[in-house]
């Protein structure tokens, strides 16, 4: 008896790590374009664990709160993330010559995504200088160029503060604590009835719950056709 107590506890403890870990998702994009990029290297720093993105962009990797993931392509800036929850990811990676772009990798938190917002709004706003005396608009830190480029790159950074806001609130515990969807049909759900950043900002918790419940009496009632089509129409979002 006194024999299997060790492998017990191993046992034990391997479900125990196994379980610690999630899969972590996300979309790794030229920050640039816009555009998916693919055989991009994700690593997680702590595991050692690594996955290449697919031709949408798309990667899937186990991962744990406070993990470090890092981002690695031919051509492109090292990025790295931090592991603070498992709601779908989105990574810009920016060329190593754009001249737009900061010489230091840093992560983009919530708070410098605002100030670089902040600084474009006011660059796409006003001329970086003015003539005739008056007061100039110093360039973003993080890009230069004219106005309408700024313009451009601002409504990419608001793209991705409302993904986040969306991110935050429509979660896999929210739909999993209201409902019984789990692998595909989650997935298949939570792209279907994503709700807007404007009904997000508006909506409390009561609301949100209701929204939910309402959406998946919806979604139960779907054929196998009804979510083969939808199934399609994922992916072809996901690949532009």
């Amino acid at each position: 008896m006194l024999k299997t107590l060790p492998l017990l506890f191993l046992v034990f403890l391997s479900i125990y790590t196994a379980q610690a870990q999630e899969q972590l998702k996300g979309i790794v994009l030229e920050y640039k374009s816009n555009e998916a990029m693919q055989q991009v290297s994700v690593k997680n720093l702590n595991s050692g664990d690594s996955v290449l993105t697919n031709r949408s962009g798309a990667f899937t990797i186990q991962a744990k709160h406070d993990d470090i993931l890092q981002f690695t392509a031919i051509g492109y800036r090292v990025d790295s993330l931090v592991v603070t929850d498992f709601a779908l990811k989105r990574i810009y990676l920016s060329a190593i010559h754009d001249p737009r772009v900061l010489e230091t990798v840093e992560i983009m938190t919530n708070s410098r995504l605002k100030e670089e917002m902040e600084n474009l709004r006011k660059q796409a706003q006003y001329a970086s200088t003015v003539s005739g005396g008056g007061i100039g608009i110093s360039p973003s830190r993080l890009f230069g160029g004219s106005a309408r480029n700024a313009r451009r790159q601002y409504k990419i950074l608001l793209a991705e503060s409302n993904n986040r806001l969306v991110d935050n609130r429509f979660t896999v515990a929210l739909i999993e604590s209201l409902t019984p969807l789990k692998g595909e049909d989650l997935t298949l759900f939570m792209a279907a009835y994503r709700p807007d950043v404007t009904f997000i900002q508006q909506a409390n918790e009561e609301r949100l719950r209701v929204y939910v419940m309402d959406a998946y009496n919806e979604f139960k009632k779907m054929s196998p056709a009804d979510k083969e089509k939808l199934k399609i129409k994922k992916s072809k979002s996901d690949t532009r």
